[in-house]
């Protein structure tokens, strides 16, 4: 009966190995799974935080030109505005001096 029980002993502790062996197996495996996972999880994430970075960037570029192309068109409407303006107050006084040239001739007539 000691035999007996030695041996059961000795089978459920081989058994107990193999299937501690076969865990530590499964556990590597599953470990490197994650592994994996989380590496291309952070390759992932990595280019979509380079790609975020370069919109930003061409972004604000974009943002540059299209205020130096609003400050140039700014400067070009108020160099428009006074160029109208003085065009008008010109257009006035020809305007005036015609008038007063057609008075002093109908006048003189």
């Amino acid at each position: 009966m000691k035999m007996l029980t030695k041996s059961g002993l000795l089978l459920a502790a081989l058994w107990s190995g193999a299937a501690l062996a076969q865990t530590v197996d499964e556990q590597l495996l599953a470990a490197q799974m994650a592994f994996q996972q989380a590496e291309s999880q952070q390759r992932t994430a990595d280019k979509r935080l380079k790609d975020a970075q370069d919109a930003k960037a061409l972004a604000e570029q974009k943002l540059a030109g299209a205020q130096a192309a609003l400050d140039k068109a700014s400067a070009d409407l108020n160099e428009a505005t006074m160029a109208q303006g003085n065009a008008q107050q010109t257009l006035q006084q020809a305007t005036q001096a015609l008038q007063q040239a057609w008075q002093r001739k109908e006048g003189g007539q």
